[in-house]
C-alpha cells in the first residue's frame, strides 16, 4: 500500500448496536464524540448504530418490528422533546406507517402464497400433460407391436400357402410324368409285340415251303 495516504483520524472505534446488546472494536475514521470504555479497560470513540447483523432481519432470520412509541421517546429523550400534541401527531404517523408497512408484508406474503398455488397448477397440468402423453405413446407403441404380429403372422401364412401350393404342383407335375412314361411304356410294348409275329412270318413260310410234300 501507499505511504501516508491514510487520514489522521484513522484509529479504534467501538460500533455499539441500539436495538441489541451487542458492539465491536474496529478500525474506521467515523466522527464522534462519545466514548466507552472497552473490555481491555481502554477507553475508545463510541459510534451508535440504529441496526446491526445482530438486530438486521437478513442475519437474525426473523422479520423485526420497530415499536413506533419507541422511537417517538428516544427522539424526545435526544431532543429535549415535552408530551404535547406535535407528539401525538408524530406517534399517530409512526403508527399508521407501522401498520401500512405490516399490511405491505400481509400483500407481499399473499402474493408468494398466489404465485405459489399458480407454480403448483401449473406443475400438476405439465405432469397431467406427460402422463397424457406417456399413455398415448404406449397405446401407439401397443398397436403399431400388434399391427407388425398380424402383419408378420399373415406373412408366414401367406408363405405357407406358397410353399404348399409349390408342394402341390410339384406332385401334380410328378404325377403327370409317371403317367406318360407308363404310357409310353405301354405304347412301346405293345408295338413291339405287333411287330414280332410279322418278322418271323417270312421264316415260317420258308420252313412250310421247305417242308417235303
Amino acid at each position: 500500500m501507499k505511504k501516508a495516504i491514510h487520514p489522521e483520524e484513522y484509529r479504534h472505534v467501538v460500533f455499539q448496536d441500539s436495538n441489541a446488546d451487542f458492539a465491536f472494536l474496529t478500525r474506521s475514521t467515523v466522527h464522534t464524540t462519545e466514548t466507552i470504555q472497552w473490555e481491555d479497560g481502554n477507553e475508545y470513540p463510541l459510534y451508535k448504530l440504529d441496526i446491526s447483523s445482530a438486530s438486521h432481519p437478513f442475519y437474525t432470520g426473523k422479520q423485526t418490528y420497530i415499536d413506533a412509541a419507541g422511537r417517538v421517546e428516544k427522539f424526545q429523550k435526544r431532543f429535549g422533546w415535552k408530551e404535547g400534541k406535535a407528539a401525538e401527531v408524530i406517534t399517530q404517523a409512526d403508527e399508521e406507517r407501522t401498520e401500512k408497512h405490516r399490511n405491505q408484508l400481509k400483500e407481499e406474503e399473499a402474493a408468494r402464497k398466489e404465485a405459489s398455488d399458480r407454480k403448483d397448477a401449473r406443475e400438476q397440468r405439465r405432469k397431467k400433460i406427460l402422463e397424457g402423453k406417456k399413455k398415448k405413446f404406449e397405446e401407439e407403441a401397443k398397436a403399431k407391436a400388434a399391427k407388425e404380429a398380424a402383419a408378420m403372422e399373415a406373412a408366414a401364412k401367406e408363405a405357407a400357402a406358397k410353399e404348399a401350393a409349390t408342394k402341390e404342383a410339384a406332385a401334380k407335375e410328378e404325377t403327370v410324368s409317371t403317367k406318360k412314361g407308363t404310357k409310353m411304356d405301354l405304347v412301346t410294348e405293345k408295338k413291339e409285340t405287333t411287330e414280332a409275329p410279322a418278322a418271323e412270318a417270312p421264316e415260317v413260310q420258308a420252313a412250310v415251303e421247305e417242308t417235303p410234300a
